[in-house]
């Protein structure tokens, strides 16, 4: 098992802690080296960082040692592949969309462990995802990410479907309750600006009729 660290987070002078990062073990996704990671994050004064490499906890061992002898605080993390909508009727299903989800604990990163099993073992020939109904049942000590404007929520607003889209806000809270943060995103100059502002607006109206927690990250 990976050390873990779940210390209180040290955030004195701390201006940003990147909570959703792919290192190279996430293919065609990151190209962050593991072994560069420490010194960087040392370099920007960031005294704690989330490995979330894609449906996969290859970089867990490397990433919490490493971390740790730096002095970095590891955040053990996973972007995971939601099966988020039912199949329409004679249609075919929608693509699983991402969600991050933080280890707060041993209890979450062995939850971790279960949720990259089951992306795998239950998939039928499909891509890999996992269902509500598994992190319903695996849901202890993780901090859950929403996603984005490519998670599911987004997804689902961005086709119109904005009651399923605060439906499906309404079953993550009921999963994970205040370790539950919407994701806002922000990528200037990336040539879809506007509909990336259209995607938060959205995403933000739905936030803010519910009362639910705001994380952002450029």
């Amino acid at each position: 098992m990976p050390r873990l660290v779940y210390s209180k987070i040290m955030t004195k002078n701390a201006q940003f802690i990147h909570l959703r990062l792919h290192s190279e073990y996430s293919l065609l996704e990151g190209a962050m080296r593991l072994k560069k990671l420490p010194d960087l994050c040392q370099n920007m004064a960031m005294p704690a960082v989330a490995v979330t490499d894609s449906n996969n906890l290859f970089a867990a061992l490397e990433f919490s040692v490493s971390a740790s002898a730096a002095g970095v605080q590891p955040i053990l993390g996973c972007q995971i592949d939601l099966a988020y909508a039912p199949v329409p009727l004679g249609g075919r299903k929608p693509p699983p969309a991402p969600i991050v989800l933080l280890a707060q604990s041993e209890t979450g990163y062995e939850n971790l462990l279960k949720l990259n099993s089951c992306l795998y073992l239950k998939a039928d020939g499909e891509l890999p995802q996992v269902s509500l109904e598994d992190l319903k049942r695996f849901h202890k000590d993780l901090i859950c990410l929403t996603g984005g404007a490519d998670g599911p929520v987004g997804c689902l607003l961005r086709a119109g479907q904005a009651p399923a889209a605060e439906a499906l806000m309404q079953q993550f809270s009921e999963i994970y309750g205040d370790r539950l943060y919407v994701e806002l995103q922000r990528h200037p100059g990336d040539g879809a600006s506007r509909g990336r502002t259209a995607d938060r607006g959205r995403i933000y109206r739905v936030c803010v009729s519910h009362g639910f927690a705001f994380g952002g990250h450029q």
